[in-house]
């Protein structure tokens, strides 16, 4: 029921919502909006449906070929007279006829049919889970963003009031001129970093909206937040437990049953007998001034057993080489794509280790920055302590900040990147369920 009321509820929110009201996006908002919108998804959603279709209506390898024909002729004498040709020279006639050929491949083309829907139904969920994660990872780059911003905002509001109070002190005797003109020129030199991030985090916005489907005038917010709960990793459990479950790997194997189903049809339409089934009836009337219907019914079984599959350098001989020779290929990118699997899960709990690890680091550097900042601007105030020393802890502390958002932010990606590579949520993940 969540799953067709959201997009309902959010389709009514986009046409509702006038363009200049902000829309206030979830994560999950954010991911419905894309999986209902998306163009490239609908279009890999129709392709899914021509082979759902194709599936469903396999059955008709056995439906015969049927033909009703019918016409009328009129002949007349062309160099001799008094010919034959008496009365009405019209004729009519008609046919109606129908014919089947059997073999064992119509039976092997069924499950063909029916690979090649499971084939597209995988490559369409892994398009669908790729756009969620490139969204969610994009939801969280904007909210790093949008935090980032709210720094130097934050940032350049203190050097303004720093500004403010030591012009107030020089009218009031207590500062110098030249404490004055550096306290303005710290200020004036984080506007335009501050200008740059806000124009970008709007650019920004703007493919966020695109990518949704949104109109490009929609004002938006994203809300949410970049908590990170570090997890403790098992890597051989999760290979062990996942590997099989990814996506490619399923394609793989998929390809592999695909490969190895069409060379059984490539040999059984080629070495096996078939059997022709055909029924005609039809009827003629040669004068139709004096209509005189005669009809006839032809009902035929043969059995055909081709010979060129036996011959050695026919071209049925190497379609089976070829087939054959495609169900190795298949068989050895499965054994390919199994060993990139487990590199890829391996390589991605490191770089997730490596992101936890700068976590804690970056914590504790914003905790010392904040505290020197705190420290050296109390020192400032008492006069042991010079300006540029304040605006140098302040910066000290921005760029902390900015490096913990960062890790943060490669924490989250590097947990979607996981998730996708292992085909699991994170509580799934965490739970250890398969």
């Amino acid at each position: 029921m969540k799953k067709i009321m959201y997009p309902l509820l959010l389709l009514a929110v986009s046409l509702i919502l006038p363009a200049e009201s902000a829309l206030v996006l979830t994560e999950e908002m954010a991911v419905s909006m894309a999986l209902e919108q998306n163009t490239s998804l609908k279009s890999g959603r129709l392709d899914l449906e021509s082979s759902e279709e194709a599936k469903k209506n396999s059955w008709n390898a056995f439906l015969p070929d049927f033909s009703v024909s019918g016409g009328i002729a009129r002949s007349e004498e062309f160099l001799t007279e008094n010919s034959y040709l008496d009365g009405d020279s019209w004729s009519v006639n008609g046919k109606i006829g129908a014919s089947l050929t059997l073999n064992s491949a119509a039976a092997l083309g069924v499950n063909t049919k029916k690979l090649s829907y499971e084939t597209q139904s995988l490559y369409y969920e892994s398009v669908e889970e790729q756009l969620m994660m490139n969204v969610r990872k994009q939801f969280y780059y904007l909210l790093a963003n949008k935090e980032n911003l709210e720094l130097k905002k934050k940032n350049l509001d203190l050097a303004e009031k720093r500004y403010e109070q030591e012009n107030t002190n020089f009218t009031n005797g207590l500062s110098s001129e030249l404490t004055v003109l550096e306290a303005r020129n710290s200020f004036e030199s984080l506007r335009p970093s501050y200008t740059n991030t806000k124009t970008s985090y709007e650019t920004q916005l703007m493919s966020f909206r695109n990518l949704l489907g949104l109109d490009l005038e929609q004002k938006i917010e994203v809300n949410g937040s970049l908590d990170v709960s570090i997890l403790d990793l098992d890597v051989s459990s999760l290979i062990g437990t996942y590997l099989a479950r990814r996506l490619d790997v399923q394609s793989s194997v998929k390809s592999l049953e695909l490969q190895e189903n069409i060379l059984s049809v490539t040999k059984v339409a080629t070495l096996t007998p078939s059997l022709m089934l055909s029924g005609d009836w039809s009827a003629n009337a040669g004068d139709l001034g004096d209509i005189d219907w005669s009809d006839a019914l032809t009902v035929s079984l043969m059995i055909s057993l081709p010979l060129n599959g036996f011959i050695p350098g026919s071209v049925e001989k190497l379609n089976m080489n070829d087939a054959d020779r495609d169900v190795e290929k298949a068989r050895l990118s499965l054994q390919s794509t199994l060993d990139g699997a487990e590199q890829n899960i391996r390589t991605l709990v490191m770089q997730l280790e490596g992101s936890g690890e700068n976590i804690k680091i970056t914590e504790l550097s914003v905790e010392l920055a904040q505290k020197t900042f705190e420290r050296t601007e109390s020192a400032f105030k008492l006069g042991t302590r010079e300006i540029l020393d304040v605006e140098a802890a302040q910066n000290k502390l921005l760029s902390a900040n900015q490096d913990l958002l960062q890790s943060r932010y490669n924490y989250l990606s590097g947990l979607l990147d996981l998730e996708y590579a292992l085909n699991a949520t994170t509580d799934e993940i965490i739970g250890g369920k398969s």
